[in-house]
């Protein structure tokens, strides 16, 4: 029985040997859509959550595109996506390793599903990839709609606000901000100058909105930081919270985060800093 299992134990170890510390250069997507903005953001989201995948060391080479010639040890991955003549988007995740391909394509009828689902779709393809695993519910070709944008419905959760649908769209604010993409479902994401991206929650009460940083921490999230503050600290820190009142197509309030601090052993402490965003569409 245990030289069962100890055999089992190793079939399992050499069977998903490649997955970890596999290092994953990452190219440019491939599109022919004239909206670059909403390439480069969707570019932006996948990379990152990428680069949160455990296992994984990730080789930016967003600013070069696949060349099947140049052979590597790595995988090589990129991203395809198109607008169809519908107003629909498909979006062909694409990995190479010596002589295997694997893609896996995606239709959304909005762009911003994309972007909800990146984590997600990347994750499944990811288990594919290493050993032909499928998640239910989670096909290599799928269409993922509208309607369902917001989730599947619950028990007890509240109705939802329509003041949800008025902030939901891309904002701009924080010098060292990028894009701030908020979803109709209560969900976004925040991109960073830096590259990093935050994954963040939304919620509303009447013209008060909360947002919150959702996922890891990570040093890059506080780019005013000293980057060896941001290292020591960003593990220990409460996630980033954001509590706005909404006047018009402004978001005006206080941004809770980890600020510079002289008197602190640590070198940062917990303080609020006023932070605006203004609605881009």
């Amino acid at each position: 029985m245990i030289r069962r299992l100890i055999a089992a134990a190793i079939y399992v170890l050499t069977s998903w040997a490649w997955v970890f510390a596999e290092t994953i250069d990452f190219y440019a997507t491939v599109s022919t859509s004239t909206d670059a903005v909403m390439i480069k953001m969707s570019t932006d989201i996948l990379y990152t959550q990428l680069q949160t995948m455990d296992g994984y060391t990730v080789i930016d080479r967003r600013n070069e595109n696949y060349n099947p010639a140049n052979k590597s040890q790595n995988i090589s991955f990129y991203a395809e996506i198109q607008e169809k003549s519908s107003g629909s988007w498909t979006c062909t995740l694409n990995a190479f390793k010596g002589e295997a391909a694997f893609s896996s394509t995606k239709e959304y009828d909005s762009y911003y599903k994309i972007l909800m689902d990146a984590k997600a779709s990347l994750e499944n393809f990811m288990l594919n990839l290493s050993g032909n695993i499928v998640i239910p519910g989670q096909e290599s070709s799928e269409t993922v709609s509208r309607e369902n944008e917001d989730g599947p419905a619950r028990p007890n959760v509240r109705k939802h606000n329509p003041i949800m649908d008025t902030i939901a769209g891309t904002w701009e604010g924080e010098e060292l901000t990028d894009k701030i993409l908020i979803l109709r479902g209560g969900r976004g994401f925040i991109i960073f100058k830096n590259g990093a991206t935050m994954n963040i929650s939304v919620s509303v009460e009447g013209s008060d909105v909360t947002i919150k940083q959702k996922g890891k921490p990570n040093a890059s999230f506080y780019p005013s930081l000293p980057r060896q503050d941001a290292l020591k600290n960003a593990a220990s820190a409460s996630p980033i919270e954001w509590n706005f009142k909404l006047e018009g197509k402004t978001l005006i309030g206080i941004k809770k985060t980890l600020v510079s601090d002289k008197k602190s052993s640590t070198g940062v402490s917990e303080g609020n800093v006023t932070a605006t965003w203004t609605k881009v569409h």
